[in-house]
């Protein structure tokens, strides 16, 4: 028996008692596994929360450094410096308050279904005279604007203009840009309505009063009023197709209307609309409360981490734009789709220069679109030209060149000179798009929605 035992501890079955004294080891054990590898775990975590800490205590410093370098350089990084940038000397008068004040004064249509262009009534084709129950609506409209009009004329006249936006509400939009819209569209009415009476000199002051109310943007900081600058001159230069659609004007006219076009495009600098722009992206980044319709997007975008990797991005992204608004005209379109591209490659952590950067891809392809119609303007203002000296417009536009054009334009879109066709009640200029592709001159309105179009400039008559 003695035996038996002595081999059952030897070599036989294992007695509970130690079965589980095992088990308790095995599982004290794993225990102690697991604490160890929460350790690491935290240890990991803690490393790169000091990491990261390090990260944003470094680029804080960059920022600050980058910002200061900024200022030095005479670039705004604030609201404050944004006011103080470009402002008007003391004592200068400024076309913005007598603007301010013909906004306050314009009255819109009572009955829109009278009036074309701010109302829903449509202009008839171009060429073709006002119908006369049209003409009176158009007439007594104007007479309830004439106070308007005399101060959008006044405004004219003064040959600097500043607004005084307030910065910080800017990101929601401005009320006096959208009434600047609403006189643009006035001033046009008025220079079609006169050009139908035969009165061409007075449809020309109009035009002129129209380029010079969108001028009145010129020096305004941000892209928001590029924008709109841009908008009301196209909104111009549409007018300016249906006046000349009527004719009736003198060589003077047209040849300093064309230099006054030609001025415009002198003035269009996108490199200073980023510089601007980039000091409300900084202050968006600082304090994102200033966007409007955020959402729950708005509590993650305070978190000092989430705001400090923004401001740095938001450097990054504008010196980008800054340099690529410096290339040729062609190159542009390429080069900022490649740094929209950067930007969307970006990880979570840098979604606060996803919420505050405009699409600067689709602001190139409009600054192009717009240099483009300025140029079809002045070559129809050429032909015009032409046809007051030789009865009939010109076979091909080289014709104009040098007495009426110094160059044919060039298309932006594809390095080709810009598209002319005469037809059988006049001619028709236009410019391919962002697409490259020649569609014959068929504007937005001759196709269906969506599908590829050019942009046309037709005069008729």
């Amino acid at each position: 028996m003695a035996d038996g035992v002595s081999s059952e501890r030897r070599g036989g079955p294992e007695s509970p008692r130690k079965a589980n004294d095992m088990d308790g080891d095995a599982g004290q054990r794993s225990r102690r596994g697991v604490l160890k590898h929460r350790r690491a775990v935290l240890a990991v975590v803690g490393v790169l929360l000091v990491l990261v800490g390090l990260l944003l205590v470094l680029r804080r410093g960059s920022v600050e450094r980058r910002l200061k370098a900024l200022r030095a350089t005479g670039y705004p990084t604030s609201f404050a410096e944004l006011a103080a940038y470009k402002q008007l000397p003391e004592g200068v008068e400024n076309a913005a308050e007598v603007y301010l004040e013909a906004f306050a004064n314009f009255a819109p249509p009572v009955d829109e279904a009278d009036v074309p262009i701010l109302g829903t009534a449509e202009l008839p084709s171009r060429g073709a005279a006002l119908p006369e129950p049209m003409a009176q609506a158009v007439s007594t409209y104007l007479a309830r604007n004439a106070e308007c009009l005399a101060l959008l004329r006044e405004a004219s006249g003064v040959a600097q203009c500043r607004y005084h936006w307030d910065f910080q509400a800017y990101a929601a939009g401005l009320p006096a840009l959208g009434d600047l819209k609403s006189c643009t569209r006035l001033l046009g009415l008025a220079a079609i309505s006169y050009a139908d009476k035969g009165e061409a000199a007075a449809a020309l002051a109009y035009v002129e009063d129209g380029l010079q109310l969108s001028n009145s943007l010129a020096d305004e900081p941000g892209l928001l009023s590029h924008l709109v600058r841009v908008a009301c001159y196209g909104m111009t230069l549409g007018h300016l197709g249906q006046v000349l659609s009527v004719g009736g004007f003198t060589d003077e006219q047209l040849r300093d209307l064309g230099g006054r076009l030609a001025g415009i495009a002198d003035t269009l600098d996108l490199t200073e609309v980023m510089v601007t722009e980039r000091a409300f992206m900084i202050e968006w980044c600082k304090d994102p409360s200033l966007l409007t319709g955020l959402g729950g997007t708005g509590r993650l975008l305070k978190a000092p981490g989430i705001r400090r990797v923004g401001l740095h991005d938001c450097l990054d992204y504008m010196a980008d734009c800054v340099e690529a608004s410096k290339l040729p005209l062609r190159r542009r379109p390429a080069r900022f789709t490649e740094i929209e591209k950067q930007v969307e490659e970006l990880s979570f952590m840098h979604v606060m220069i996803e919420v505050v950067r405009p699409a600067m891809d689709r602001v190139v392809v409009l600054d192009l679109r717009f240099r483009a119609h300025l140029d079809l303007a002045r070559a129809a203002l050429a032909i015009e030209r032409y046809r007051l000296a030789r009865g009939t417009v010109p076979g091909e536009l080289d014709e104009l060149v040098p007495e009426y054009l110094q160059e044919v334009p060039l298309d932006p879109f594809d390095g080709q000179p810009i598209r002319y066709r005469r037809t059988e009640s006049g001619y028709m200029l236009y410019t391919v798009l962002e697409d490259g592709q020649d569609n014959g001159g068929l504007g937005r309105g001759d196709v269906n929605r969506g599908e590829p179009h050019d942009w046309p400039f037709t005069v008729t008559r």
